[in-house]
């Protein structure tokens, strides 16, 4: 059994795969908020994976950093992916990378500013995910006046980024990620544009880097470069963020809990993402005791009410992009015939 360690709300990320391209793994894996994590405790064996460490209190990190310690020494059959203290959060993460000579720009607080920053640089939470293109400050005065707004971003822990990305000769960017699930590596996607923040392209990815975007996952060129970085980071369950400049990975962070499929299938896609979610699933279950199907009775009461609840809010979304996506195909299939 796979006991899968997250924040109450943030359990979506997980919804798509289970629900739509791999309801296999609904006998083996278990959604375990970190409300019920003592019940880890009990466990006979099986994996469990921590993530979103960065969403926790120092006080709520310490104390799932207790309970794998003791895990570790009274249930040698529960294998643990990352750690909640040990595994390195974006900050320290970006921090120790520069210093090790990997990634060419550097993150700081914005309370402890060096006289040498290299601009652009820009603001960022560290905590979650950024949906919004950052700002690109260009001087001290423009930084001066983001940081007088930052009572009003929200901001759980802000820290500055030095600007660490170019377009290539082609004029795009690039960020690629990549997927570590125990001793296995997957490539995921590469995402090519010509503004610098790169998201997920919703609509598919545009044809004329589809080519680019196949060979990466087929290749997972990196791969071999990309499993010290894990290790350096101590996380053993993640997606690393990357783009490569001048033949060197710049790495923009590592997310112990990423959306594995953002979308639920519909008869009008325009590609399959079964195969990303076979290598992920199978990765999963190469994990020790994957397979297992035994699992304390309060876990499964509450994965399964979670899991009721993204099979609700996500049929409602499948709903939609089958309307959305259908209209779409309709209009370009007469704009085809009058052509």
């Amino acid at each position: 059994m796979i006991f899968y360690v997250c924040h109450s709300r943030h359990a979506y990320t997980q919804a798509t795969m289970l629900l739509y391209f791999r309801k296999d793994l609904q006998a083996v894996f278990r959604l375990v908020p970190y409300e019920d994590k003592a019940l880890l405790g009990t466990l006979s064996k099986g994996t469990v994976i921590w993530t979103d460490m960065d969403r926790l209190t120092v006080a709520d990190i310490e104390m799932a950093a207790d309970l794998s310690r003791k895990m570790r020494q009274e249930q040698p059959n529960v294998a643990q992916l990352n750690h909640p203290r040990e595994s390195l959060q974006r900050f320290d993460l970006l921090r120790k990378l520069f210093a090790d000579g990997i990634n060419d720009f550097r993150v700081y607080r914005p309370e402890t500013l060096p006289d040498d920053i290299r601009f652009p640089v820009f603001l960022r939470d560290e905590t979650g995910a950024a949906y919004e293109t950052p700002r690109l400050l260009q001087n001290y005065r423009e930084l001066d006046n983001a940081l007088a707004g930052l009572p009003g971003m929200r901001f759980v822990r802000p820290m500055i980024a030095e600007f660490g990305s170019k377009p290539g000769s082609d004029g795009y960017y690039r960020k690629y990620s990549a997927y570590r699930i125990g001793g296995r590596s997957y490539a995921q996607h590469c995402f090519a544009k010509q503004e610098w923040f790169i998201k997920d392209p919703g609509r598919g990815i545009p044809k004329q880097h589809l080519d680019d975007h196949r060979a990466y996952v087929r290749e997972n060129p990196h791969r071999l470069s990309l499993m010290p970085i894990f290790d350096k980071a101590s996380i053993t369950y993640g997606r690393i963020d990357y783009t490569v400049l001048d033949d060197r990975i710049q790495v923009f962070e590592i997310n112990t809990n990423p959306t594995v499929l953002s979308y639920p299938p519909t008869p009008f896609d325009e590609y399959d993402s079964t195969p990303y979610a076979s290598m992920h699933a199978d990765a999963l279950l190469a994990l020790p005791h994957a397979r297992d199907s035994s699992c304390p009775a309060r876990i499964d009461e509450t994965h399964s009410e979670i899991l009721a609840g993204l099979r609700r809010e996500y049929g409602k979304r499948r709903r939609k992009l089958i309307v959305k996506k259908g209209l779409r195909f309709v209009r370009n299939a007469v704009l085809g015939e009058k052509v």
